[in-house]
């Protein structure tokens, strides 16, 4: 699991409960779109670069979140 993908989705979508690595858009009701932009401006600010908009587009998942964190080092 990666612990820093579920905080970082939890905080930028607002969510006090757990965060699991197999939760996506569809189990978190709180996953809309004003709170996708803010998830996207979490993840640039913790790989200190912007996202492109493929990369904006596959991010429908908490595992998605991972392995672009994953993918940048972080």
């Amino acid at each position: 699991m990666s612990e820093p993908a579920t905080r970082l989705v939890a905080r930028a979508l607002g969510i006090q409960s757990e965060v699991r690595e197999d939760d996506d858009m569809a189990s978190l009701p709180a996953w809309d779109s004003l709170a996708h932009t803010a998830l996207v401006l979490e993840i640039e600010a913790a790989i200190g670069r912007q996202l492109s908009a493929e990369e904006i587009a596959g991010l429908d998942s908490v595992a998605g979140v991972a392995a672009l964190l994953a993918a940048a080092g972080r």
